[in-house]
């Protein structure tokens, strides 16, 4: 049987032929989601009751998304980027072998994990178009009935293998697609996959994906370069990191006659000691102590050293710049179902609320190992970080590529984007990253290293720097002909200017206004290391799903923030 879906359609979002949506005469609806206006009030403490779109859609030839095969429904999702519906096309124990990849992915759970990465990776506007169709049954091959010992794609492992000699045969797809943007098909973007669906659950249990050919496995180190390749283009502040990181690198390790001292590549032993004596020097533990082991080194330059380490852990304030999806309670039982309940919610109002991204927000360098990275190379790990994030999302054009057609009412309701609930946050940034004894902390830390640099070791660099000028003018000398020491003032200088780069995505995430508080923001931006601890302390705290949340206001206020 051969079934022949829509061929190439430019300018539409759907895996199918799109030209109409509708939220009528939807059937098949599961228990416990609703159609919009057939719910109304909040629920537990004001919060409002949650729906899916994507129950609600009918593709464009007139059948319900429940009508489609198990194939047709994960590329409808996945185009939608829906990853939670795209999810549940699969059996537990799926099999799914990208081709482009070096391993298969087995089983839900590392099946999840590529596609949110996957998701996050590609740009909105690239999406699959289903070419062809082919269904059929299951037929026993001899050849492949002799060779049953020699494993060709995973015969061993197949879930589908299950099936053989007991029950109805697998449900065999085959599908011939080609991904394509705003502007049409892309080059080097077709491809065939296969899949075997189980006839009793209606869900795919094994699946093949042959995209056009490559030399190399790229996988996911193509997909991170496609990713940065596409932020620099849709968003051009983003070259700002971006080439400062090029310049950075290139004067602090590469240079000679920029910074004083030889570049990495012929750095003298003096060198590699003195980065040795401040390692030792970690945190003031050793000088403060008096430990056998502390280095007697300029004490500015200890003073820079440290703070500047404290400077780089006071990011894991923003730790809720990304997201697992699983929340505090890891990846239990109801991970799943959590992601899917979380999708949209519909206010008493009609306002549709839209989490940020996505329940997920996974960044390409974790926030986390960026600020291990810092605590040794400073800001050759910080400006990655900030070109290469995946961006929050926040005007009311949820689905960019449609809109950008000119079809704004796909939904007939409004729909905006809502803030984070705590409920939501990871571990890490629930329990460190909104503990305003950071920036407490941190902000003693750093006054402690001011005062070392201006005052600490009288008996080898001389009195305090308000009392002398002495070590100060030690230092200007240090800093003429020492490379460590110069790349520590540019650190200083970095760190100075993307301080406040995450700011204002943090501020939105808690459900604020860019018109409210522009003070404390300024703070955060413009007054170096203590004012971005002073933001972490004073600034608002996340919104709760067991607390009322004053949404209608949040969004006159936002509206008249843009």
């Amino acid at each position: 049987d051969f079934i022949n879906t829509n061929g190439s359609r430019r300018n539409s979002r759907s895996t199918l032929d799109v030209s109409s949506r509708s939220l009528d005469d939807f059937d098949d609806v599961p228990r416990g989601i609703q159609p919009v206006g057939r719910r109304r009030g909040g629920g537990i403490g004001g919060v409002p009751q949650i729906y899916n779109r994507d129950y609600l859609d009918q593709v464009g030839d007139g059948r319900s998304f429940n009508s489609l095969t198990a194939v047709e429904q994960y590329f409808e999702a996945w185009n939608r980027r829906n990853i939670p519906l795209a999810l549940s096309c699969f059996d537990d124990d799926v099999y799914y072998d990208d081709t482009q990849f070096s391993e298969p992915f087995d089983g839900k759970d590392k099946l999840a994990d590529h596609l949110l990465y996957v998701a996050d990776c590609l740009p909105d506007s690239f999406y699959f178009v289903v070419d062809e169709l082919s269904v059929g049954r299951s037929a026993t091959s001899p050849i492949r009935n002799r060779q049953a010992a020699t494993p060709t794609f995973q015969l061993g492992r197949s879930r589908a293998a299950q099936f053989a000699g007991r029950g109805p045969p697998t449900i065999n797809i085959g599908a011939l697609w080609h991904v394509e943007n705003e502007f049409g098909p892309l080059p080097f973007a077709r491809g065939c996959s296969f899949f075997k669906v189980d006839p009793n659950s209606n869900l795919i249990v094994e699946a093949y994906d042959f995209p056009e050919p490559a030399v190399i496995k790229t996988g996911s180190t193509g997909l991170k370069f496609l990713s940065v390749a596409s932020k620099l283009v849709r968003e051009p502040s983003r070259w700002f990191p971006f080439v400062a990181w090029i310049t950075y690198v290139y004067i602090v390790f590469f240079s000679n006659g920029i910074l004083p001292g030889k570049d990495i590549l012929h750095s003298d032993p003096k060198t590699w000691k003195e980065v040795q004596d401040l390692s030792f020097n970690f945190l003031f533990i050793a000088p403060a102590t008096h430990m056998p082991t502390a280095a007697k080194l300029n004490p500015v330059l200890e003073g820079i050293f440290n703070g500047l380490l404290a400077w780089a852990f006071m990011f894991a304030g923003f730790l809720s710049d990304e997201r697992g999806g699983m929340g505090p309670y890891g990846k239990d039982p109801r991970y799943y179902e959590r992601m899917l309940e979380n999708r949209e919610q519909v206010l008493d109002n009609g306002i549709v609320l839209v989490p940020p991204v996505s329940i997920t927000k996974k960044n390409l360098i974790g926030l986390v190992p960026t600020i291990v990275g810092m605590q040794f190379l400073t800001s050759a790990f910080l400006l990655p970080y900030l070109f290469s994030r995946t961006s929050e999302r926040y005007t009311s054009e949820v689905d960019y590529f449609d809109d950008r057609q000119g079809r704004q009412d796909l939904l007939s309701r409004p729909r905006r984007i809502r803030p984070l609930y705590r409920e939501e946050l990871d571990r890490p940034a629930l329990v460190l990253g909104e503990w305003k004894g950071l920036g407490i902390l941190l902000g003693l830390f750093g006054i402690f290293a001011l005062y070392w640099g201006f005052a600490g070791r009288p008996e080898d660099f001389g009195p305090p720097i308000w009392v002398s000028d002495k070590r100060a003018v030690e230092f200007m000398k240090l800093l003429d002909k020492d490379r460590v020491a110069a790349g520590f003032v540019v650190d200083l200088w970095v760190f100075g200017i993307f301080q406040g780069w995450l700011v204002d995505d943090d501020w939105k995430r808690r459900g604020r206004s860019m018109e409210e508080e522009k003070f404390l923001r300024n703070v955060a931006k413009f007054i170096p290391f203590f004012g971005l601890a002073s933001y972490l302390v004073f600034r608002p705290k996340y919104p709760s799903l067991k607390e009322g949340f004053d949404y209608e206001g949040f969004f006159n206020s936002r509206e008249r923030g843009r």
